[in-house]
């Protein structure tokens, strides 16, 4: 195994000095080894480990769950457990906190120490990854033209970009977590709701082409509808991509208008020139 920084987090000397000649012997490097919780803190901050052993109760105020927190939080790196308690409500204290990457009951053995270490740095890593990839995302849907709404099982709004939120004229940050019908007129959105129910029902993607008056100006928005995975069987959500084409349909009407214009103006030369060959005499006087 790679050799990691390991922060340990203990208050029993005799404890903490078996676990650091564990961990320096399944090739870890145990950068410190503090006995409270505001030191814990303090050292994550200053030595940046790869991991921290941390016990739950701990000399001082601070508890080695709220210190984990803390860690958690401001520096992002992972915690596991190291306790000498088992009964359920230490375990439920810790769960409830937020996620632990491992629990450890003591006294500990050398094979479930490193199996633990290994599968919380590789999940650490998976959760670097997701957030990087959340993060490249984000930007892409925020810097996007088209408007992105993400929405809930509750037909709320989940997700909002920036576009979204100025073709509905409202700040992204009172669209959050609000009914999706409290920004649009009521007809459009029993239209979309019903799309939304089908594309859940049916697990495909579809299209809607809308036409809507706001004050005395008409708009076009062309939507996609794009099922998302669901978080379980009674949370699912619906990505809705929605693309202003008013402009495209007024310059596709105005073409179509001139177009217009246009063949009547040639039905009109047409008609002269029949007259024209109709009269012999205009024809003769013409080419003369």
């Amino acid at each position: 195994m790679e050799k990691k920084k390991i922060l340990v987090v203990e208050d029993e000397f005799i404890t903490a000095t078996s676990l650091k000649a564990c961990l320096e012997g399944i090739g870890c490097t145990v950068v410190s080894t503090v006995d409270t919780g505001e030191q814990a803190v303090k050292a994550a901050e200053e030595l940046k480990p790869d991991l921290i052993l941390m016990d739950i109760i701990l000399n001082g105020e601070m508890s080695g769950i709220t210190a984990a927190n803390i860690i958690q939080q401001q520096y992002d790196i992972p915690v596991i457990y190291f306790t000498g308690q088992s009964d359920e409500a230490t375990l439920n204290r810790a769960l409830e906190s937020g996620e632990p990457f491992g629990y450890i009951v003591k006294p500990f053995e050398e094979k479930n120490l490193k199996s633990n270490i290994m599968l919380a740095l590789y999940k650490h890593s998976m959760d670097l990854r997701l957030k990087a990839s959340e993060e490249l995302y984000r930007t892409i849907a925020e810097l996007s033209e088209d408007g992105i709404f993400i929405i809930t099982n509750n037909y709320s709004v989940a997700y909002v970009n920036a576009s979204a939120a100025r073709i509905i004229n409202r700040e992204p940050a009172a669209i959050i977590n609000q009914p999706f019908s409290d920004f649009v007129p009521e007809e459009m959105s029993w239209q979309i709701r019903s799309v939304i129910d089908e594309v859940r029902a049916t697990n495909k993607s579809t299209r809607m082409l809308q036409e809507f008056t706001s004050g005395d100006r008409k708009f076009w928005l062309d939507t996609r509808f794009i099922p998302l995975a669901p978080v379980d069987d009674s949370r699912w959500q619906v990505m809705m991509v929605i693309r202003d084409i008013t402009d495209q349909v007024i310059l596709e009407e105005e073409m179509a208008r001139e177009g217009i214009i246009q063949l009547e103006k040639n039905m009109e030369q047409f008609q002269v020139l029949n007259d024209q060959i109709r009269n012999p005499v205009q024809v003769i006087m013409g080419l003369t």
